[in-house]
């Protein structure tokens, strides 16, 4: 599982209450089936986090170093398509031949593709993929791997039958909402090159933030501010995902090389595109940790927990990697208020927005 090894990727969602009591009770009555009941339409239900054919959801399963830790469950079966082809390839040259007719009708073309799916299908292994969560009960945050807008879709659904409450996935907007009751929706455009009409940018607050963030970390590199977080590092780093709604190229994506120090990056800055996704790393005293952040979700791709010093046994090593995701979180989530509070503020932002065009203007560009 992810969150135990390796590099990890994840949604923030908030809880807007404390689990219920007692908290296994609804996702034991919405406990995956058994595979040999799954069929050809996908199947959803929750097992444990030791494993995705853990059934027994139980306190003792469910719980790792105090942390609770399950996992929804999708299981499929599905005959790969070459094969599939092949079959059906083979039952047309043996009608043919049988027939002595050039081809077959369409129509029975469609029957002899069911009468094939009808045979194959129950002799198909189940697929099976799983979103794995982890929660600590007196933390008001969940971290999910529940990526895309489909995935975050049903793992909220499910979640909330579970629960009895919906959570709430953080985004820029939900989260301006929560953390400062800030509608983002009401924010007036704005343009970070002199040469671009506000109305041509892309409005969205996760690309102001991105951009924001990339500003600061060339300005204030070792203290951009995290607000009750205190202050922060953070670096930079290609891959770069610029956008800007309306003619020419909607997205460009800088790799190899300096893509910070290109002349392509300052070329998008100046034609009024902004920062959607990079990689950035947090640094706090002598720690750095690095992800990928989306500025649309705010998702976190591909984080690389700290390895410990000293040899860790299993418990905990997960803990001591659950307490760097929380703290990222948290750092996130505090540089995004900090934000927050200059976008919503009409001076402080205006005053901000022509330092970000004077920067983008100015920047060198490495050869």
């Amino acid at each position: 599982m992810p969150f135990e090894t390796g590099s990890i990727s994840f949604r923030m969602y908030h809880l807007p209450r404390p689990l219920p009591e007692p908290v296994l009770d609804g996702f034991v009555d919405r406990v995956a089936p058994p595979l040999d009941t799954v069929k050809d339409q996908p199947v959803y239900g929750w097992v444990t986090g030791r494993h995705l054919l853990d059934r027994q959801i139980d306190e003792n399963n469910s719980y790792l170093a105090g942390y609770l830790r399950l996992c929804l469950l999708q299981a499929e079966r599905k005959i790969p398509n070459s094969l599939l082809q092949a079959e059906m390839k083979q039952e047309e040259l043996i009608r043919i031949a049988v027939s002595g007719n050039a081809h077959i009708p369409r129509r029975e073309k469609v029957e002899m593709k069911q009468e094939i799916v009808d045979r194959l299908l129950h002799s198909m292994p189940p697929q099976l993929k799983g979103m794995t969560f982890v929660h600590r009960p007196e933390d008001g945050y969940l971290f999910a791997e529940s990526l895309t807008e489909k995935q975050v879709d049903i793992f909220t659904s499910y979640l909330r039958e579970a629960l009895g409450f919906p959570p709430q996935v953080i985004t820029p907007e939900s989260w301006a909402m929560q953390s400062q009751h800030t509608d983002v929706n009401n924010w007036v455009p704005c343009s970070f090159s002199e040469e671009v009409e506000p109305e041509r940018t892309s409005p969205l607050a996760g690309h102001d933030f991105m951009t924001w963030l990339w500003y600061q970390s060339e300005t204030y590199p070792d203290k951009i501010p995290a607000g009750k977080e205190g202050h922060v590092g953070v670096m930079i780093e290609g891959p770069l995902t610029l956008v800007m709604e309306g003619g020419g190229a909607h997205e460009i994506t800088l790799r190899k090389g300096n893509p910070t120090q290109s002349s392509e990056a300052k070329a998008c800055l100046l034609a009024g595109k902004k920062l959607r996704k990079a990689t950035i790393n947090l640094v706090r005293g002598e720690k750095v940790w690095r992800m990928t952040l989306d500025g649309e979700t705010l998702a976190i791709r591909g984080l690389k927990p700290l390895t410990p010093e000293e040899n860790l046994d299993f418990i905990s090593r997960f803990q001591d990697r659950m307490i760097q995701v929380e703290l990222v979180g948290q750092l996130l989530r505090g540089l995004f208020d900090a934000f927050v509070e200059e976008r919503k503020d009409p001076e402080r932002w205006g005053k901000r927005v022509k330092e970000i065009q004077a920067w983008a203007k100015a920047r060198t560009v490495a050869y």
